[in-house]
């Protein structure tokens, strides 16, 4: 079916039309494409006699490179005309003609239609299809003299390629070989001259179309043998083959130049940990712009050898991680490989420059249709910037932001958490209410009284003991956590420091000013004890050390 230029079917015309081929053509192969060409699955409301559907990611992957335009300027007119339909030739059978029809039926349907109708035609320079025989062989055979002159050919050889015998009969075929390829042709003919051993090369033949054919060529030297003196030529057809490798080449172009072009870093691990693929990304955050220096002797699968770019090896890519992070990472991979399952990890990376980053690691199984893990592969997003959020987030949610010291909440959180541990010593707490402290805010103002407050929370940390936790409860108390102490009189000696430490002046930018400091100390008993009881406790002890007036520590005696 197909429409006039300029003009397009009804869709309903358009829809009679498919059903009616597909009556006719229950041996057709079918499938449903969506506007942007995919495969799709038939719709429902389409009626099917008997067709086997077509599969794949889009029609045009199972059709020869060379027919590929062919199948674009079809679907471009069915999009203008409603229906459209011409010769290509399928991978599977790259010899064999078959109509492609295009259908859009979307306004019916909600789907194009594409119709594969087997077919022994070729289409001939107008681009119809005539009623001639397909060249289906896929073999054939020439006899050339030592000259590379042809001498016969069989009948198989003029179906593949279209010549008739007298065509080829006397005249060299070199020119009928691809010029990227006679380089090649040349050097088999001249060794199977010189050491009478069969030569096999892959190349390409010109059919008498202008098209060009892939063979396997096979020479066998026949010369001066009794009643034979020739080289025997063996052609056989591999175009589907070199066809598929070409579409297969194409995509994992594609694919290589998608890989490169996300903003995350792709890293390929088989079952061995060897790196198979890794992307430029990967190396950006793994190295940023350092040289990626490895020992060639501890290269990847892809070396030299082949002509591909040497990979290095895995430890070498992913040395910029710390300890931490390299053992995280060993065991979700470790995890994946074994398990199949799914893992994330966070890990630290430190540049050669000094740099630090952070990255998010996606590990994901890799498995055989089978089921059977054949190796991983690992999503690595750098997430520094979030990271550091983070960390700013959890140190305002921790720590005070004038004196840098512990805030209210986590400072009880670290009691409690000291508290909950089985079977750990002795704990205290100091609890530290300044004194003559509001007397500096009012008379030398707030920006003089925030100073202070930082230089108490130096001396309080100084005067305590380096696994001790300082914190500020608000405004000037200050508490302190004493962890593991042997005794109470450790825990009095501590408080006396402390209360010494701020007898001292503290020189401000405005002057110096005097403090002291009411200070009561709780020890935890065998009895449990929460955080908030051992604060309260400590609380009554500080203010029976601000009614004696002296500036001295005082123990809760329960």
């Amino acid at each position: 079916m197909s429409s006039s230029a300029g003009s397009r079917d009804e869709p309903e015309n358009v829809a009679r039309a498919a059903e009616a081929l597909l009556r006719e053509h229950p041996d057709a192969l079918v499938c449903g494409l969506s506007s942007n060409g995919l495969i799709v699955p038939v719709p429902q409301s389409v009626g099917l006699w008997g067709q086997a559907a077509i599969e794949g990611r889009a029609v045009i992957d199972g059709v020869v490179a060379e027919d590929r335009k062919k199948v674009v300027e079809l679907w471009l007119r069915a999009q203008e005309e409603g229906a459209a339909a011409g010769p290509v030739r399928m991978l599977d059978r790259p010899t064999t003609w078959v109509t492609l029809n295009f259908l859009d039926v979307r306004e019916i349907h909600d789907a194009v239609l594409c119709v594969i109708l087997p077919s022994a035609e070729q289409p001939d320079e107008s681009g119809e299809i005539p009623e001639v025989a397909p060249a289906t062989c896929r073999f054939s055979t020439l006899l050339e003299d030592e000259g590379a002159r042809v001498l016969e050919c069989d009948e198989a050889f003029t179906q593949m390629f279209g010549y008739t015998a007298e065509e080829l009969i006397g005249n060299s075929v070199l020119d009928q070989i691809h010029p990227d390829d006679q380089g090649r042709a040349v050097e088999g003919w001249l060794t199977v001259l010189a050491t009478r051993r069969a030569q096999q090369t892959r190349l390409r033949r010109r059919r008498k179309d202008g098209s060009w054919m892939w063979v396997d060529t096979t020479l066998h030297n026949f010369l001066n043998e009794p009643d034979r003196n020739y080289v025997l030529v063996e052609l056989i057809d591999v175009s589907a083959e070199m066809s598929a490798q070409e579409a297969l080449q194409e995509r994992e172009e594609l694919l290589r130049r998608l890989t490169d072009a996300m903003p995350v870093g792709l890293l390929h691990l088989d079952v061995e940990r060897d790196v198979v693929y890794s992307n430029a990304r990967l190396l950006e955050i793994l190295h940023g712009s350092e040289p990626l220096e490895h020992d060639a002797r501890t290269q990847g699968p892809d070396s030299g050898e082949n002509g591909r770019a040497a990979r290095p090896p895995a430890a070498t890519i992913l040395r910029t991680l710390t300890d931490e992070g390299t053992a995280s990472f060993d065991a979700a991979l470790g995890e994946v490989l074994e398990t199949g399952v799914d893992r994330d990890v966070e890990v630290d990376i430190v540049l050669r420059s000094g740099v630090w980053r952070r990255a998010l690691l996606s590990v994901r199984a890799l498995l055989k249709p089978s089921g059977e893990v054949n190796g991983a592969i690992t999503c690595v997003l750098d997430v520094t910037e979030s990271a550091r959020a983070r960390r700013e987030l959890e140190k305002r949610a921790t720590f005070d932001a004038l004196t840098r010291c512990h805030n209210r909440s986590s400072i009880l959180q670290a009691l409690q958490q000291e508290l909950d541990l089985e079977g750990s010593p002795e704990t205290a707490v100091v609890y530290v209410d300044l004194d003559n402290f509001k007397p500096v805010n009012d008379t030398l103002g707030h920006a003089a009284g925030d100073e202070l407050l930082t230089l108490v929370a130096e001396r309080l940390k100084v005067a305590s003991r380096a696994n001790d936790e300082v914190g500020r409860l608000g405004g000037d108390e200050f508490l302190v956590v004493l962890r593991d102490i042997p005794g109470q009189h450790i825990a009095m000696r501590v408080a006396q420091r402390i209360c010494e430490s701020l007898r001292r002046p503290f020189d401000l930018s405005c002057g110096t000013v005097k403090l002291g400091a009411s200070v009561g100390v709780a020890c935890t008993s065998s009895d449990a004890t929460t955080a908030e009881e051992l604060v309260r406790r400590s609380d009554a002890a500080m203010y029976r050390s601000k009614d004696a007036g002296q500036s001295l520590p005082v123990l809760d005696h329960r």
